[in-house]
């Protein structure tokens, strides 16, 4: 079953489309990044699949559960670390701890066990007893999440979790979600690519509130790819759009062709009397899909 299921999800503030016909699923095991610029959408559609904000249209299935009819069971199994947490800063961070649980309606063996478990998995057992305002950013952080995994949630929601933090905490925090991934489903928002490539399985790319791309990193990469294919004689490359074409020697050019598939360039060539010895797509970075993907979104909005 899946952990997430989102269908038509829109939100509207008056005359500005925040959210627009989101579709996102999300399995046991799996990280999914929600991934783009400031302004995109990624806090709203975290805010409703926590049932903090109510969708205009759509539905919201957590474990099945239509978080629309049952708010408070589909609730608790959902782990919500927001951007920028204002946790305490004067408690402890073992008595922070102690009142989320309370919260959730632990027994107290339960919330025993459950703080020590996300505490060490967390790496907070060392600073449970210093007030939360003397901790870094990081081990903040480490606060909120594992104040956010206490009640055993199935899917786990963090918003934003890497900003403010250094690089060496921002990779100690990735490998604990990783971890958390093995017991639940992580929806993970961020505008940062490094981080969300580093963390997730699959991504969803979300720009001026629609998703623009959705699947794992090597499949948007290949979405944008060219193809490479070096072809004879030479007078065939004026028949195909490319974007470079070098001479190699006197009998074959190599071609570098943009928007056309290599079972489409193989049959200009035979149609045009030619050969080919190689033909091999050449990937487009990540980086420069997430760009382009962003810039034409922007051209359309």
């Amino acid at each position: 079953m899946m952990i997430l299921q989102t269908s038509n999800l829109t939100r509207n503030f008056a005359t500005i489309h925040a959210l627009k016909s989101v579709d996102l699923s999300l399995q046991k095991g799996q990280i999914r990044g929600l991934l783009g610029p400031n302004g995109a959408g990624k806090s709203t559609a975290l805010r409703m699949i926590c049932g903090v904000l109510t969708p205009s249209m759509g539905t919201i299935l957590i474990n099945g559960i239509d978080i629309s009819r049952d708010p408070v069971l589909a609730k608790r199994l959902i782990g919500y670390l927001p951007e920028g947490a204002p946790l305490p800063s004067e408690l402890r961070a073992i008595d922070y701890l102690l009142y989320v649980s309370r919260v959730y309606g632990l027994d107290r063996t339960t919330r025993s066990q459950a703080i020590e478990k996300w505490s060490q998995r967390c790496d907070i057992t060392h600073v449970l007893n210093q007030p939360i305002g003397t901790l870094s950013r990081g081990y903040r952080q480490r606060v909120g999440l594992a104040a956010a995994l206490l009640h055993e949630p199935k899917l786990v929601v963090l918003d934003e979790p890497s900003t403010g933090l250094d690089p060496e905490q921002s990779v100690s925090f990735r490998e604990i979600v990783k971890d958390v991934a093995s017991d639940a489903a992580v929806l993970y928002s961020s505008h940062n690519l490094a981080e969300v490539e580093a963390t997730c399985d699959v991504v969803s790319i979300l720009c001026h509130g629609q998703i623009v791309a959705d699947g794992t990193f090597e499949s948007l990469s290949s979405c944008g790819s060219s193809v490479s294919v070096e072809i004879s004689p030479h007078s065939i490359a004026s028949k195909l759009p490319t974007s470079t074409c070098a001479v190699i020697d006197e009998n074959w050019t190599r071609c570098i062709c943009e928007d056309i598939s290599g079972e489409q360039i193989a049959k200009i060539v035979s149609q045009e009397g030619g050969l080919i010895r190689l033909i091999q797509p050449v990937g487009e970075s990540i980086e420069m899909t997430y760009l382009r993907l962003i810039q034409e979104s922007q051209v359309h909005a």
